[in-house]
Parts: C-alpha cells; structure tokens; sequence
C-alpha cells in the first residue's frame, strides 16, 4: 500500500501530488475494467470493478478483488475504448481511492456521472455517448 511515502514509480508519485485541494466526489454508478499489468509478463489481467464516486482528479472504486488490485492500473471504459491511468492513494472500508495521471475534463466527468444504466461503461460508447465522452474515445486503430 501507499502509506509509507515510498514510491515505486511515477504512477505512485503522482497520486501524492497536487493535493492542496480536496477533491469534490459526484456519485456514480459505473462498471469499468481495471487493466493490470502483470509483473516480468507483456500482459495484463482484467478485474470488474464498479466506480461509486468520481472527480476530475480521480474516483472512489469498490470490488470484490479490491485487494488484489496493484498500486496502478488503467481504468477501460466502454469495448476498450477509454483508458484512464490511475494510481492508488488510500483504500478504506473496502473501497480503493485512486487518482488520475491527468485531471480530467470537467464535462465528461460530468457526463460519465450522468449515466444512468451502470453497465453501459462496459458496452460500445462510439456514436452512442455524449460529445464529451465521445472526444475521449481513441481513435480506431491506436494503442495509446
């Protein structure tokens, strides 16, 4: 966990940063993927984790494997569509706390919150999702 100040990597840097404003949560209701990268391995795991609360700076994450989770990882919304980095900064209460490499824009944070349906994060987003979250999507035939 990240509680001694040590910090591993950039990821783990990152999520001690920054941090003279509190962040304002809006809650939500989305499932999401959580793309791991597997230690000495070119390869990742997959965990569903569900998002209950969001901002531009990061988001409160609970899941049934919220242990197991390392201390960074990328979010994947829609068909692999939208990634977010993120770095852990505290879990509490069975709930992970991370936050973003990047703040994120302000109206699609605020159009991810608007979801209604939790499992529409999971489904296709291109052409069916608001233009802030349609601006977010990656272009077809990109890695990054």
């Amino acid at each position: 966990m990240l509680t001694d100040h040590i910090h591993r990597n950039y990821l783990s840097r990152i999520a001690f940063e920054d941090q003279t404003l509190e962040p304002v949560y809006r809650k939500v209701n989305l499932v999401a993927r959580a793309l791991c990268p597997v230690r000495g391995v070119k390869s990742f795991t997959v965990h569903q984790v569900r998002i209950v609360s969001i901002c531009e700076t990061g988001a409160v994450l609970q899941a049934r494997n919220v242990l197991a989770l390392p201390d960074h990882f990328y979010l994947c919304l829609g068909k692999f569509e939208i990634f977010l980095t993120c770095g852990q900064t505290k879990r509490q209460d069975g709930s992970l706390f991370v936050r973003f490499s990047r703040r994120e824009d302000r109206l699609f944070i605020r159009d991810l919150a608007e979801i209604t349906f939790p499992m529409t994060t999971l489904q296709q987003l291109r052409g069916t999702a608001s233009r802030a979250i349609e601006a977010r999507i990656r272009p077809h035939g990109t890695n990054g």
